[in-house]
């Protein structure tokens, strides 16, 4: 099915508008807008709205200490490794002290610096010597400082260390909370909107049996992941259309994902390793599949002609987890990818950064 009704304004801030996004993405795309909005939806959308900006806030402040964990991490592993060289430095200054003290006591004799002026034949030759001697006294302390400044070293790299750990718990307290508040904001968000489409679809009765055409069915076929690959595009080739942010007449406010301009059909796969959390279909997202990562991370695959997948189930990178198409709302046929902190819509992060930072050049 192909629902091509429009969606809000371009960059709208109305309480009207946002009726229309929030129940595109929640109400069963079966025929014009007009038909579940009312008073009741623009009234909790606003709050629904505010809610999901809040939501966004949070998100960025996840992805900030995000970054500042991974900053530190890579500090913490520089200062650790010199932690490490100082350690083996001081250890082998240590050794060498070890070494010149037993040679010193072996050969004491109580008579100390006077016993080459009292025994020698030559006695310029023996001033001579405890020249040298002091010479060696010099070098001695010199040798000597250079284990305190070496061992002030490791014991400066080793405060940072703590320093940068204590940071790193920090901020992961804060990435921590702000993903707590995504949650707990786009929870609130989709409970106004649920209330909201209860009262609408109310008024404007059920929609149409299979309104969401569901479509489900093996899509695998052979290639069932990319052996050797950790990440991997979600379609190849991958022609980049409407991206993260952008705006668009099909879209409240600014677009929550990255289109790829591929026919409908083109299989579509797994970026990653993951968990299917979620399939469905039905709103403004078509047949759609959201996949759990091991780094916490969630993608969302949307507007699929076909879900290949299940809740549940396993995926390699690669794995291809349904077809493209046309369904819920878009005006042609594209994969609709997101990446996002939460399951949940309204948690997106830009995903070009995200899958160049994996090593996908697109």
């Amino acid at each position: 099915m192909r629902c091509a009704r429009r969606i809000g304004t371009r960059r709208t801030g109305t309480a009207a508008g946002v009726a229309a996004v929030v129940a595109a993405l929640l109400v069963p795309c079966t025929g014009p807008a007009a038909a579940h909005d009312g008073p009741d939806v623009g009234r909790l959308s606003a709050r629904a709205d505010r809610l999901m900006r809040e939501a966004s806030q949070a998100v960025a402040a996840h992805e900030k200490a995000r970054h500042a964990v991974r900053a530190g991490e890579r500090r913490l592993a520089d200062v650790t490794r010199g932690q490490a060289a100082e350690q083996r430095r001081l250890d082998t200054l240590r050794e060498t002290i070890g070494r010149q003290a037993r040679r010193e006591y072996q050969g004491a004799s109580g008579l100390g610096a006077m016993l080459p002026l009292l025994t020698s034949s030559s006695p310029r030759r023996a001033l001579d010597a405890a020249v040298r001697a002091g010479r060696g006294d010099r070098a001695a302390r010199q040798f000597t400082d250079r284990v305190e400044r070496t061992r002030d070293r490791v014991a400066e790299r080793r405060a940072e260390a703590s320093r940068i750990v204590d940071g790193l718990r920090a901020q992961e307290r804060r990435r921590a909370s702000a993903r707590a508040a995504v949650e707990a904001k786009l929870a609130r968000a989709e409970a106004e909107v649920r209330r909201a489409r209860a009262r609408s679809l109310a008024a404007a009765g059920p929609p149409p049996p299979n309104g969401g055409n569901c479509a489900r069915g093996e899509v695998r076929g052979s290639g069932r992941a990319a052996k050797g690959r950790t990440w991997v595009k979600p379609v190849s080739p991958a022609p980049l259309s409407a991206g993260f942010g952008s705006d668009g007449r099909l879209w409240s406010h600014t677009h929550t994902g990255q289109d790829f301009a591929v026919p409908t059909g083109t299989p579509v796969r797994s970026v990653g390793a993951g968990t299917v959390v979620s399939t469905g279909c039905g709103d403004g997202f078509g047949n759609q599949v959201v996949v759990r990562h091991p780094d916490g991370y969630y993608t969302q695959y949307a507007h699929l002609s076909r879900i290949g997948v299940a809740a549940g189930e396993r995926l390699d990178a690669g794995e291809v987890l349904g077809l493209s198409g046309a369904t819920g709302n878009v005006s042609g046929p594209h994969l609709h990818f997101e990446v996002r902190i939460t399951p949940r819509f309204g948690s997106g992060v830009d995903p070009l950064p995200w899958l160049r930072a994996r090593g996908l050049d697109l």
